[in-house]
């Protein structure tokens, strides 16, 4: 194995220093410079080979890594076949395996670099440092589940870096292991406070664990530190959000709003946090703010804004926002047809029963399969037809009313309100044979809780058998008149 090692460093192109995972300053000098010896826990070098650990180091430090290299397959191949016939050949300490590790790992080599290091811990299995690098290497390569138990034994022999215990820590939190991560990375905050790493995994291993009240002061402190990440001002809302705390998660998004940083979803976050609190006004900014903020407004969410206020019962704002939408030059046909379907729901808030008629024929002469204009059309008629005065012009209203229900209950997606719907207008008509059938198909296709139509039905069922007895009485009396 250790001759394939050298076999690619004699082939390999001049090392340079490209860019890796840590890109710390402090952490590459500390790694490429890891080769003092600590007894029990690393290999014993002989005195030459400390002379050119001593050599090579100087080289590291003057970023000359090529001659570090070179350096290092010399000896190599000096020591196992000597030039010199009086020299017996000789064994390389597992240190110098390591080192030759270190140079492919530093060099962007990682497929190098990790047979070094196994060779290393083959030769020497406690070598701490040479689990500790081959864990970064596994880091480094998003190999996470091989990097734990490599960092794990490090530890085991005595590593007590930060460093060390912050990629614990991040192993941990992307298997979930949240208290573990959580220790992992309280250790590193330990020893190394100012590090904006470790405080960020811990703060995240807090709200894995739903403990958002210390997690969010955790984010206090990261906040102040970094006014300007935007991340930071989010996770704290979120935070704040699952602690009902939503007027202080408002705070964080007009934070991010005024700073310029929010985005159109944040945005529209801001507004439904501002209707939960009755601020329409404040909403309609927020909404129409998102609007401003995408290059390519999200028309699906644009809508449910516009319903929030108009289900909150200011139609008149949603409107205002609506007209705001209808305005964006991107809108497709069916953007503008759903837009319609908003302004229904907004004109039956405000009571404009004879625009919601308008609306909705418009729609249906657009798209007559629509399963949502039809319901509305059929409720729309049933309406009227409730305050009609003109017996005539009543009973055309429940006509269409009845004709459109019936077109409805072909669709699934409505077919419960259809039935239920048709159903209901025929009980009121005493029609009641013939209402029942559409409640009992409504009421199979009623999910969650059906205790309350259950009674209706039950009561509808004991007026149909009264209407079924009564005209069996009428009819056996014609009978017998005749």
């Amino acid at each position: 194995m250790f001759a394939a090692l050298m076999g690619a460093a004699a082939q390999a192109e001049s090392i340079t220093a490209p860019p890796i995972l840590f890109r710390d300053p402090k952490f590459v000098k500390e790694f490429v410079g890891s080769y003092g010896i600590l007894s029990d826990i690393e290999p014993k070098v002989s005195a030459d080979e400390q002379a050119l650990l001593s050599k090579v180091q100087e080289l590291f430090g003057q970023s000359q890594f090529k001659a570090a290299e070179q350096e290092i397959v010399r000896f190599i191949k000096e020591v196992e076949a000597p030039t010199d016939p009086e020299k017996k050949p000789g064994d390389i300490s597992a240190t110098m395996v390591f080192v030759l590790g270190n140079l492919y790992f530093s060099s962007d080599r990682p497929d190098e670099a990790r047979r070094a290091f196994l060779e290393a811990i083959r030769r020497f299995p406690r070598f701490r440092r040479a689990h500790t690098n081959l864990g970064y290497l596994y880091i480094s390569q998003n190999k996470l589940e091989e990097a734990l138990p490599v960092l794990q034994k490090a530890v085991e022999l005595g590593e007590s870096s930060p460093r060390t215990y912050g990629m614990l820590g991040y192993c941990y939190l992307q298997q979930k292991n949240a208290l573990a991560a959580e220790n992992a990375y309280r250790q590193a905050y330990l020893l190394d406070p100012k590090n904006r790493d470790w405080k960020v995994g811990l703060t995240q291993a807090l709200m894995q664990q739903d403990r958002l009240a210390e997690a969010t002061s955790m984010l206090d402190t990261l906040i102040a530190e970094n006014p300007e990440d935007r991340q930071l001002w989010l996770q704290q809302a979120n935070a704040l959000i699952g602690q009902d705390k939503k007027i202080d998660a408002a705070v964080n998004l007009e934070v991010l709003r005024l700073k310029g940083l929010a985005t159109e979803s944040e945005l529209n976050l801001l507004g439904n946090l501002y209707m939960e609190q009755g601020e329409a006004q404040l909403a309609l900014f927020a909404y129409l703010d998102a609007i401003e903020k995408s290059p390519k407004l999200d028309v699906p969410r644009a809508l449910k804004s516009a319903r929030i206020l108009n289900d909150y019962g200011y139609p008149e704002k949603a409107e205002a926002f609506v007209n705001k939408v209808a305005t964006v030059s991107t809108l497709s046909s069916k953007d503008h047809f759903d837009l319609d379907l908003v302004r229904v729901r907004i004109a039956q808030s405000a009571g404009e029963r004879g625009k919601v008629g308008d609306l909705l024929r418009d729609l249906f002469a657009r798209d007559p399969g629509n399963a949502e204009v039809l319901l509305e059309l059929a409720k729309n008629y049933d309406a009227i037809a409730k305050n009609e005065e003109d017996e005539a012009k009543r009973t055309t209203q429940l006509g269409e009313a009845k004709s459109h229900f019936k077109l409805a209950l072909e669709k699934p997606d409505v077919a419960y309100q259809a039935n239920l719907g048709l159903g209901q207008l025929l009980i009121r008509e005493k029609q009641y044979v013939e209402g029942l059938p559409y409640l009992e198909r409504a009421l199979s296709l009623k999910p969650g809780d059906k205790a309350s139509l259950e009674q209706y039905i039950s009561r509808v069922k004991r007026a149909a058998d009264r209407e079924t007895l009564r005209k069996e009485r009428e009819a056996k009396e014609r009978a017998e008149a005749k």
